[in-house]
């Protein structure tokens, strides 16, 4: 009896078994835990939590793509090898034969990774409401989970980026271009209106992004993906007057027009900016040769974070907000290695300033190197010597 109510089990004919395992669960039950609802299925739990994410959704509080994504493991990976099974007989077995058969068809360790993590949030919702007791999730061995490693970080030199802009179509170079020194998402360069972009005071400002269409709903303009995603990018002059020279030929402009559109004015979709947009100009390019995955507009945002720790000095606070980072450790936890570099770069520059190596080049008849001390010939007639001769001088002692 749990809570007044009674629970059965079928545990076969053996009636000492039978006895052995009311015990067992009798002992269950004074803990807590015995499942409410023992015969539900995963694909049950599924329906029921598929249906609250949608509510989220609808409300704001999760995004429309990441439900998609928990769609795709579902009906890809996870309901056509667990959706018939109880969601209370699920043991970390299952969970193991899942990973194993997912690595024996393709997938990647970051595909097996995201899958977990999808059945993982279901378990969560099930173990809430009373329906399981345990997560075999947890219980996973180090060994046993996925291993995913990370994507190689891919910064463009100044060349590739001369490259790639020379080799972007007409039609897609403002976007490419605007990506490159912004360092906007993607789905926030292909959300951006008219109203969005303030040429006079050379400013962008994030309000909005693109979602992804699927399933015959189409991209529509949503929240940004957090509150410090809604942001203010200052505009380099050139990119500017780009923006400018490109609106002044877009077909419709005003402030309510995409700034990104397709060719029949609706919002240019994610696959199509990747594929015409950039995939192209970068295979023109030379930008995917080697032993690099393909290029991303990702690839462009880190481009221009580099830009901006390298080459401007920003702090992280600083790259943190032009960004849209929530948080200034996911700044640290991206691009740590660009600040490190950074400081290097700026340390050896001071060192090498203060050695005597580069007193070489300043203007003076004599140094003193270690205790000894250097004069510097002078020329016939009294003058000082060059500077280079002074060098040649000082390595001749």
């Amino acid at each position: 009896m749990v809570d007044g109510r009674p629970r059965f089990r079928v545990v076969g004919v053996d009636l000492e078994e039978a006895r052995r395992q009311r015990g067992e669960l009798i002992e269950a039950a004074r803990r807590g835990e015995v499942p409410v609802a023992p015969n539900l299925r995963l694909d049950s739990v599924v329906e029921q939590w598929l249906s609250r994410y949608e509510t989220l959704v609808a409300g704001g509080l999760r995004r429309s793509r990441t439900l998609e994504a928990h769609r795709y493991y579902l009906d890809r990976h996870l309901l056509p090898r667990l959706g018939r099974r109880r969601i209370s007989a699920i043991t970390v077995s299952d969970v193991c034969a899942v990973i194993d058969g997912m690595r024996a068809g393709g997938c990647s360790e970051k595909t097996i990774g995201n899958a977990l993590a999808t059945l993982h949030s279901v378990l969560r919702y099930a173990r809430r409401q009373g329906w399981v007791v345990d997560d075999p999730i947890a219980k996973l061995e180090a060994d046993e989970r996925p291993r995913p490693e990370p994507r190689r970080q891919r910064v463009l030199g100044q060349q590739e980026v001369v490259r790639l802009l020379a080799c972007t179509s007409d039609a897609y170079r403002p976007l490419v271009a605007t990506a490159l020194f912004t360092g906007m998402r993607i789905s926030e360069l292909l959300g951006l209106i008219w109203g969005d972009v303030d040429l006079r005071a050379g400013t962008i400002h994030v309000r909005a992004q693109l979602s992804r269409a699927h399933r015959g709903v189409p991209s529509v303009r949503v929240a940004p993906k957090t509150r410090a995603a809604m942001r203010e990018i200052p505009l380099v002059p050139q990119l500017a007057q780009l923006l400018r020279i490109h609106r002044a030929l877009a077909p419709a402009a005003a402030a309510a027009d995409w700034v990104f559109p397709s060719q029949t004015g609706t919002p240019l979709g994610h696959r199509n900016a990747q594929y015409r947009a950039l995939a192209r100009a970068a295979k023109k390019a030379g930008l995917e040769d080697g032993d690099w995955p393909p290029l991303r507009f990702h690839d462009l945002r880190h481009t221009f974070a580099s830009h901006l720790i390298i080459d401007l000095g920003l702090d992280v606070a600083q790259v943190s907000r032009i960004l849209g980072h929530a948080q200034i450790t996911t700044t640290l936890s991206v691009y740590t290695h660009l600040f490190d570099d950074a400081r290097h770069a700026q340390d050896l520059k001071a060192r090498m300033a203060a050695s005597a190596f580069a007193a070489l080049l300043e203007p003076g008849a004599d140094r003193e190197s270690e205790g000894t001390v250097v004069a510097f010939p002078k020329r016939p007639g009294g003058r000082r010597s060059s500077a280079r001769e002074r060098a040649a001088a000082r390595w001749a002692t």
